[in-house]
């Protein structure tokens, strides 16, 4: 941890005390400045008090600048950083520069750039954007006036609103604290940061601990996306980490040290260069990667997984159907329909779209005093119920038809805590799905229990629930327990060795008869 001295620590806090009042200054100086124009209140004797004003701030930043700089130059610490900053100019000694700056934390934007996505595209990337496409609106001169104020709702206050981590006074509180968080990961898990460009020129604050041939969990990358005000410095990598999974944690466009602004377009080239980071540099093969989403970072880890179809799983914790509801329901239904213009337009965040495209094993995880993604606390709005019933349908829709669809809607309005099933009845239905993906394969939708009684759907609907979703007791900001931590469930090869959950074939039988 670096610590400056006296010349140093003042000059710098008083810096960026100004720079925080500027800031407010910017933001709320339309009013003034509207007014003056409005009513005339504009005189030129004005002028020399704001020119001094101005003037006497100017000579204060500058020394200020001078106070901070000299007493940097005092530091030792900080002299070795300039040091090794210089070996990185010489493509001789890059190498060697890059390894001494990795133990200083310093300006992000002088980070020279570790991985360029724009250079490199994995052949296990699907050729195709399937990402969700915007809403379609026909122009109308009737609609001008709310298409205009939802353009302007979502570029300033709006995209906050969705994701309050990229607001600045909240990145210069929080500064403190991720640094920290940075040298503590970085101390105690020998962790490395990267910095990634991606298709559209951002760049990615990452963060990477590598477990392989520490223990056998570390042989599997995950890949952490994090939720709308959290930071990869004090996220969600706690859990993996305490599991000693590898563990890749990144931040989005305009959080932390990351450039941009997190819309939907910006969040996709970011997770897709992170995916890109973990394959060709850092030699992780897609079936050992496994995307781990935190509410809102949901949608990034679905919309990388519908381009790389193929990795291990897909973990979404406190995640949303839809982001269009959780808007409407914390803004003035006057709003209502501007919102859906804006939502839909710009920032089209719909997990239940996107995950029909991803065929491959995915976990929910609820938390049943959630407070953000449900109305109340009331655990049957739970956003995480619908997205379930919206994947199990789809997946399986002879199994889940209305009754079925009914029968689970029920059992989600509270805790799923009583086992239904037996363990006979658990075997009965996995065997069932052995031998049904033994002679179909495992694309969905899945044919599975067209010719099903309603008992027999009713059974395999129970399982299947189960077997994709888990509860944990929390609110929303809380971190996951790592017993709670487990890899997406995946319906095992008929001749998976020493498979837990492979039972007699002959077993199905008695569920289909």
């Amino acid at each position: 941890m670096y610590k400056p001295n006296g010349f140093e620590n003042v000059s710098d806090q008083m810096l960026s005390t100004l720079n925080v009042m500027w800031k407010i200054t910017l933001f709320l100086s339309c009013l003034p400045v509207a007014l003056v124009y409005t009513y005339d209140y504009f005189d030129i004797k004005l002028i020399p008090p704001i020119v001094t004003i101005s003037a006497s701030i100017s000579l204060i930043v500058v020394v200020l600048v001078i106070m901070r700089g000299w007493g940097r130059k005092l530091s030792p610490s900080y002299r070795r950083m300039i040091k090794a900053i210089e070996l990185t100019k010489s493509p001789k000694t890059e190498e060697d520069g890059k390894r001494v700056l990795r133990l200083f934390d310093f300006e992000f934007s002088y980070w020279k750039v570790d991985f360029d996505a724009r250079r490199v595209q994995s052949n296990e990337r699907m050729g195709k954007d399937v990402g969700v496409k915007k809403g379609r609106h026909h122009f109308r001169w009737t609609t001008f006036p709310c298409q205009i104020i939802a353009y302007l709702g979502i570029q300033t206050f709006g995209i906050r609103m969705a994701y309050p981590g990229c607001l600045k006074l909240l990145e210069n509180y929080m500064r403190p604290i991720l640094v920290t968080g940075r040298a503590k990961l970085i101390a105690e898990t020998n962790a490395q940061r990267f910095k990634i460009q991606t298709l559209d020129c951002n760049e990615i604050d990452t963060i990477f601990v590598n477990n392989r041939g520490k223990s056998m969990n570390g042989e599997i990358l995950i890949i952490c996306s994090e939720g709308n005000a959290s930071f990869y410095e004090i996220g969600i990598m706690t859990t993996p980490l305490s599991l000693k999974y590898s563990v890749l944690g990144w931040n989005h466009p305009g959080f932390g040290c990351s450039t941009g602004k997190p819309f939907p377009e910006q969040e996709k080239h970011a997770i897709d260069a992170v995916v890109q980071f973990a394959i060709c540099r850092l030699g992780f093969l897609v079936n050992e990667i496994v995307l781990y989403g935190f509410g809102i970072g949901g949608f990034s880890s679905l919309w990388a997984a519908t381009c790389y179809p193929a990795v291990r799983g897909v973990i979404l914790d406190a995640a949303f159907d839809d982001v269009l509801y959780l808007a409407q329901l914390r803004l003035p239904q006057c709003l209502s329909g501007i919102v859906r213009l804006a939502i839909r337009s710009y920032c089209n965040l719909h997990n239940a779209e996107l995950v029909q495209k991803y065929p491959g094993p995915i976990s929910l995880i609820r938390r049943t005093e959630d407070e953000i993604i449900a109305n109340d606390k009331k655990i049957k709005t739970n956003r995480v119920n619908f997205l379930a019933i919206s994947i199990l349908k789809y997946r399986y829709p002879n199994i889940f038809q209305i009754p079925q669809i009914n029968r689970c809607t029920k059992q989600l309005a509270k805790p799923l805590l009583n086992r239904i099933l037996t363990i006979a009845e658990d075997n009965l239905c996995m065997s069932s799905l052995i031998n049904y993906v033994s002679v179909h394969g495992k694309k969905s939708p899945f044919g599975i229990g067209e010719d099903y009684t309603e008992e027999q759907r009713d059974r395999m609907a129970d399982f299947l629930l189960r077997r994709h979703m888990r509860d944990f007791k929390s609110t929303h900001c809380t971190w996951l327990p790592a017993e709670l931590f487990k890899l997406p469930w995946n319906i095992p090869s008929m001749n998976a060795p020493n498979s837990t959950e492979t039972v007699d074939k002959d077993a199905s039988n008695n569920l289909l008869h």
